[in-house]
């Protein structure tokens, strides 16, 4: 699948969706494509860190993780979404208003957005180099069960209500309580790497 956050016109407005993706579920995808219907956007880039600076690291492999995702959107027929091995690329940890530079500078005409929940949102002004990221992106904040999205002046954002039961904790805890939650062909790959039994 070709890389979404190479392609770009004036005027496109694109998601990048950063993550651990450990592994990528349903709820990631329903994510997206909420992000998509709900901002108008043509895409949505996601981005696998290679290690979170908020992490102590990833059970599966980033080669691994990039394979899950590119299966995942393949196997959900979400042709406008794409996989970026940026962060996979660099020297960990990844940090987000690197990844929001490199994707300003080689699209610069993309209007970027930027997908996450109520917990980042909270601690946002906390994160390397804030000022930057207010001045490059547009969050696209997701909350549950109704919970209230926080202003912040001279932020721009949009509010987006969501709930699904997925976790990639849940399924790395239980694989095989919880492997509905991945797709086939994910589901049979996540099998050997989180204990599961890949031939059920």
């Amino acid at each position: 699948m070709a890389d979404i956050s190479q392609s770009g016109a004036e005027g496109v407005r694109i998601a990048i969706f950063g993550g651990s993706f450990d592994p990528v579920h349903r709820g990631h995808l329903a994510m997206a494509a909420t992000a998509r219907e709900r901002c108008a956007l043509d895409g949505v880039v996601f981005v696998p860190c290679a290690v979170s600076p908020f992490k102590s690291g990833t059970t599966a492999s980033g080669p691994q993780r990039r394979e899950m995702l590119e299966l995942a959107l393949a196997e959900s027929g979400m042709i406008w979404a794409g996989v970026s091995d940026f962060e996979l690329l660099r020297p960990a940890p990844s940090y987000s208003w690197e990844t929001a530079r490199h994707f300003s500078e080689t699209k610069p005409e993309v209007e970027w957005h930027w997908i996450l929940g109520t917990d980042q949102w909270e601690q946002i002004d906390r994160w390397a180099e804030p000022e930057r990221l207010r001045e490059w992106l547009h969050f696209l904040v997701f909350s549950r069960a109704g919970a209230v999205v926080r202003e912040r002046p001279g932020w721009r954002f949009t509010a987006v209500p969501f709930d699904h039961p997925a976790s990639s904790t849940a399924i790395r805890t239980d694989f095989d309580a919880h492997r509905e939650w991945l797709t086939p062909g994910v589901a049979e790959i996540a099998g050997g790497i989180y204990g599961g039994d890949e031939d059920r």
